[in-house]
């Protein structure tokens, strides 16, 4: 079952507040588009990059157009969270010189500290903003759109700030009574975790169950079984997507598609087109010249 998903018909920002009785699963995926997460209820774990966060109530998580994702739902209780997705490009046209609307999304490692645990005051203050932009989008006023803008800048403003507070607390080394600094608590075993590293670092060349297991002295049988178990999807996927990163990468700095399908170890070029189109939605030269 779902509830109230709206989005803005400029595509700048697109609100949903879902609740799943049965979740049927998801697997990786990249998005062209911010996301900001707001985890109300089920038992979930949240697998970006090589991290997996659990989820509890109040949770926030922040991802950018570059990090492949998925959450991981165990059966038994309603899902429910709170998502928007937004334009980059846009919000990063209303920034003021000396203050960065996308700081917590771009100035951070990938795949890195995208969880935020929020105190009770936090998570009443993001709430009233959040449920602001819900019921701005239903919304059939003209000027809706306006102060949904605005109230989804306050958003990002008090995203920063705590993200600023959370960096504080991460570097003085202790916890702070103002948030619940909490970066993964759920670790992938070593082995893998190396893997994946490798895998990241190296998506031009052959990746196969057969060259890593080879690599790491571990049976390919056995390594497509852990990968399963620990991440909920099987390893092809995962290469796929972290070449697709790649090659959104690449694009956007110029490359030509050809070079760029080379350099993300596609086998061919008709199977970079065909995988590229299906993951982001539009062929890579189209993508290369937007």
């Amino acid at each position: 079952m779902l509830k109230d998903y709206y989005t803005n018909p400029s595509g700048l920002i697109a609100y949903s507040h879902s609740k799943t009785e049965i979740y049927h699963g998801m697997d990786f995926h990249l998005h062209e588009f911010f996301e900001i997460y707001f985890f109300v209820s089920g038992k979930v774990n949240y697998l970006i990059e090589k991290q997996i966060y659990h989820l509890n109530y109040g949770d926030l998580i922040i991802m950018n157009n570059h990090e492949i994702h998925k959450p991981s739902v165990f059966p038994g209780e309603a899902y429910e969270r709170i998502v928007i997705h937004f334009d980059p490009s846009i919000i990063s046209s209303l920034s003021p010189l000396d203050f960065n609307l996308l700081e917590c999304f771009v100035n951070r490692p990938k795949g890195e500290y995208n969880k935020l645990s929020l105190n009770n005051e936090q998570i009443n203050q993001v709430l009233s903003i959040l449920y602001k932009i819900g019921n701005l989008s239903k919304s059939t006023y003209k000027g809706s759109s306006i102060l949904k803008l605005t109230s989804f800048v306050e958003l990002l403003v008090y995203l920063n700030k705590l993200y600023y507070i959370y960096q504080n607390t991460m570097k003085c080394g202790s916890l702070s009574n103002t948030m619940i600094a909490d970066n993964t608590d759920y670790v992938i075993p070593e082995k893998l975790t190396l893997i994946m590293d490798f895998i990241d670092k190296n998506s031009e060349t052959d990746l196969s169950l057969d060259t890593l297991g080879k690599k790491f002295y571990i049976d390919k049988y056995y390594l497509s079984r852990l990968f399963k178990k620990h991440t909920g999807s099987n390893i092809h996927d995962y290469i796929l997507y972290k070449r697709i990163s790649k090659a959104k990468r690449l694009l956007a700095e110029g490359n030509n598609t050809s070079d760029t399908s080379v350099k993300c170890g596609f086998n061919d070029y008709s199977n970079f087109y065909r995988m590229f189109k299906k993951a982001v939605g539009v062929s890579p030269s189209k993508y290369k010249v937007r």
